[in-house]
Order: C-alpha cells, then structure tokens, then sequence
C-alpha cells in the first residue's frame, strides 16, 4: 500500500522565525540571535494538521550575545520553553549558560531544562550568555496557532513561583506502581542513548506530557508496543550536527496506521488522537541525534497502558 494517508504527519520544515524570540516588529529569519550560530529547523501547528497543536525548535551551536533577544509578553495558553544539550561522554553537561525573565524574575538557566509557563504568566526576552556546544530550544503550546500580547515585565514581590524550571533528570516514571510487575528490559547494547529530561502534571502541577532522550549511536527501537493515544502526540528526531543541521544522524522508521514511514531528515512526526502507531524505529545512528516527544495530556496515557 502506498504511504499517502498519513505522509503529512510528517513536518520537515521550519516556519518563518522562531516567534519566541521575535521583537515587538518581528525579527529577522537570517539572524534571530545576534552573535548565536543558529539553525530554525521544524515548526507545526493546526495548519499542518487539524487539532495539533504548536511546536518549534531551533539549533543553538556556539557564541554569545550581548543583548537579551525577544520581549516580555504572555500567551492565554499554557507553554513550555526547553533547552537540550549534553554530549555523550555526559549527557547532562549543559555547556550553556541562558538568561530567561519569568514573571519577573530572571532565571539563569544552566542545565538542561523545561521551562513549565501556565498561561497568562509574562515572560521574555532571553539573553543566550554563552553556547559552547549545540543545545536545542524548543517551544511546545497547547492552541492550535501561536499568538501572544506584548506586555511589560514587572517585579513581583517574593512568594510563590507561577512557573516552574525543571533542571533534573525526572525518574520516578521509571517505578512501576505493582511492585510485583516484571522488571523492564535491560537497555540495548546495540543502541548508545540516555534520556535527559522529562516532566508530566505529578511532578510539575499542571504541566503537560514533555520529555527528551539523545540517541548518540546504533540501532533500536522505542520501548513502545503499539498503541494509541486519546489525545494527539508529536514524536520527534533532530540531528545535532551543525554541518548538515536538517539531517538525522541515521534513518527512522515509524509505522502510522497500516503505513510504515522512513525518513533521514531532522522530522516532526504529528499523530493525530486515535491513530495506532509504532514500531518507531532507529536504524544506523551515526551522529548525535536529538529523540522529543510530547502531547497536551497532563500524564503520560495509552492503551498499550491498559494492558
């Protein structure tokens, strides 16, 4: 069968600019960071497909800017800001050092980390002090089109945070609820990877499903069986090498339905609710590649679950 029903789940292309970081007039494409090397690599959102939601990501590589970038504005949706870096040797080591203001408050983020934004909470700009290797910013928000009001940043009184910076490996998702449950398959030696972040609405309130994992080498799969979701999830790879940033570092494959599609470009994969899907697959990684995955359900569900 020819794989046409769902070849447009599969987003390969960035939009016109990183919009978190547009000025109060937009920006420009060529050069959204002063002084970053950068690469705007994938964007989607309901125009891809109907009832997705928004995503974007882009490559930081290496550099420093001297001023902040963006402005100070809010959504009436929920977001999360993510910064992903690390190396092989440890995949943890940032080497990065982002300035982000939340609500007035200026962060210094220094480790990977998912920034949890509830709607109507101002954030921006974003000052990008210092890249020393690739780190990946990604913005996820539940509406189906990015919009936002720009609005002044101002100093609140101290108290209780409105967001929340997760800047530590989540493991408690690891521990099966039945102690009596099988322990889960030991990690395979053909494929070198580690899972770096991860949040879900028990360890940030509110929160959605996020969470990131390098693959830096060999082939695997995804533990998943197959399955579906209530709610519509993105799946996706992007390749960390800043001479041909649009490329994985390999093949994947992931089956869609009755449909099995392979790609070797850096690939937003949008699964809309309801659609079966996997084995997801990774066939010869040769390069660090960047694994994402999220959807706008509070936890982590599907009816491989239920089994």
């Amino acid at each position: 069968m020819a794989a046409t029903k769902y070849a447009n789940c599969l987003v390969q292309k960035p939009g016109p600019f990183p919009l978190e970081l547009q000025g109060k007039d937009g920006g420009s494409a060529k050069d959204p960071v002063p002084g970053v090397k950068t690469t705007h690599v994938l964007t989607a959102d309901e125009s891809e497909q109907k009832g997705f939601f928004f995503v974007d990501g882009m490559w930081l590589w290496s550099g420093a800017s001297r001023e902040p970038v963006g402005v100070p504005h809010k959504h009436d949706f929920d977001h999360v800001l993510c910064f992903a870096g690390g190396h092989i040797d440890d995949p943890q080591d940032f080497g990065a050092e982002i300035t982000v203001w939340l609500d007035g408050n200026k962060e210094v983020i220094k480790r990977n980390s998912i920034i949890f934004v509830p709607a109507g909470v101002v954030h921006g700009p974003i000052l990008f002090n210092r890249i020393t290797r690739p780190v990946f910013f990604l913005t996820v928000a539940i509406t189906g089109k990015y919009s936002r009001a720009v609005v002044p940043q101002v100093a609140r009184p101290a108290g209780e945070k409105k967001y929340a910076v997760v800047d530590e490996l989540y493991k408690s998702f690891t521990v099966a609820a039945d102690k009596n449950a099988p322990p889960p398959p030991p990690p395979n030696p053909n494929l070198k990877g580690a899972r770096i972040m991860h949040i879900e609405a028990d360890k940030v309130p509110g929160a959605f499903y996020v969470d990131f994992v390098w693959i830096f080498k060999g082939t695997g799969a995804a533990p998943a069986k197959v399955h579906d979701h209530d709610w519509p999830e993105l799946i996706a790879m992007a390749g960390a090498d800043p001479s041909k940033p649009h490329n994985l570092g390999g093949e994947m494959s992931i089956v869609l339905g009755d449909e099995t599609h392979a790609t070797t470009k850096s690939t937003l994969v949008c699964i809309p609710a309801h659609v079966m899907h996997c084995p997801w697959e990774f066939h010869d990684i040769e390069t660090p590649t960047l694994v994402f995955t999220a959807g706008p359900s509070h936890m982590y569900t599907g009816s491989h679950k239920k089994d």
